[in-house]
């Protein structure tokens, strides 16, 4: 028996419905003024060294003592495309992303790993308060219940401050937040399914607030550097990092965010590798880093020694430089259950009528 779409179907006549493909996102012309100042991060730097002082640090061959090294790995991941494009009643353009978030934890056993947790979920998300909920709600609810989609729902709200609200590409990225948003929330679930050692795939305050005393070691392993932390000795110091060294720790504070203890860790290298590839940025919780005692430099190259050890070795993986075995594995793990977006699309297509127009 066919499913009841009527609910999808009628909210795509009533607000113009028509298809997008993945086109290359745009700029975004900021607002002026800087709207991040007052959340700024606090970067302390000579927690390990002076900052005049900075230089690479090579770490020793000295394994990890139990505790100071992480036993479950979690990942999160996301796919979307942009399936449609609406009009609110005053024209403007509201993009829906199709997507599929999720998250896994991987236990090291032995030699190998089990996966001991896993939750995915796949969602429709597009800015919604520009329409009346008497729509959105029907819509909402067919688009779960029909078994051809299995879509759940995940409203965006328009962007905060001064915006365009003609500009295709903040509509399309407010949405694309809010899936990503859902995938934190899942890697949140799967970090507190245990109080192991463990071990995170990006910044921890996304994830975790300030741990208890004597909680369980959090590391957070991120890979892409979206912000610069250091001063110019510092930034020499990085370029200068071989396979197996690092920077001095330096502490993130962040208001109403986990204060952290962090350093940069070079992974691999070679001839044929840029200088800004290669090393990661290391996080711990600022009150783990405290409990280690009065010298915690010992600890840091154990878990930094780990770490290396740890590293990617699968040259046609090409993130190879800057990732860790466990977390590759995840991945792979996780990426499997991911429904074809593509499908999705050509389903909710149909619904809105777009085959019988020829507007594909």
């Amino acid at each position: 028996m066919a499913s009841d779409r009527r609910g999808v179907r009628d909210f795509f006549r009533a607000y113009g419905a028509s298809a997008v493909g993945p086109t290359p996102p745009q700029p975004i012309q900021p607002p002026d003024g800087d709207e991040d100042a007052e959340n700024a991060p606090s970067v302390h730097r000579e927690v390990e060294s002076p900052e005049a002082d900075w230089e690479p640090l090579t770490v020793p061959e000295q394994p990890a003592r139990d505790g100071e090294f992480p036993v479950r790995f979690v990942d999160g991941s996301m796919a979307t495309i942009p399936a449609l494009c609406v009009r609110t009643a005053d024209g403007h353009p509201v993009p829906m992303l199709i997507g599929e978030a999720g998250a896994v934890v991987l236990r090291s056993v032995g030699r190998g790993f089990e996966r001991e947790f896993v939750a995915l979920d796949r969602v429709l998300s597009f800015v919604a308060d520009r329409f009346p909920w008497e729509a959105l709600e029907p819509f909402a609810t067919d688009l779960l219940s029909a078994p051809e989609f299995s879509l759940r729902f995940l409203p965006a709200n328009t962007p905060a401050g001064p915006h365009n609200p003609f500009d295709y590409e903040i509509m399309r990225s407010q949405a694309y937040s809010r899936i990503r948003q859902e995938m934190a929330t899942f890697e949140r679930l799967a970090l507190n399914a245990d109080p192991a050692p463990t071990l995170v795939d990006g910044p921890l305050s996304r994830v975790t607030g300030t741990p208890k005393a004597g909680a369980a070691l959090l590391v957070g392993v991120v890979k892409e550097q979206m912000r610069n932390y250091l001063h110019p000795r510092g930034c020499v110091t990085l370029l200068d990092l071989r396979p197996g060294q690092r920077t001095p720790v330096f502490r993130i504070e962040q208001k109403s965010k986990l204060s952290v203890a962090t350093w940069f860790l070079k992974l691999a290298g070679g001839p044929r590798l840029a200088p800004n590839w290669g090393y990661v940025r290391v996080e711990i919780p600022w009150v783990q880093y405290e409990e280690r005692g009065p010298k915690p430099a010992a600890f840091v190259h154990r878990l930094s020694r780990w770490l290396i050890d740890a590293r990617c070795r699968t040259d046609s993986y090409a993130r190879m430089p800057v990732s860790l075995d466990p977390i590759v594995r995840a991945e792979d793990a996780l990426k499997p259950l991911f429904t074809p977006l593509p499908l999705l699309a050509t389903r909710l297509y149909r619904t809105a009528g777009l085959f019988q127009r020829g507007d594909l």
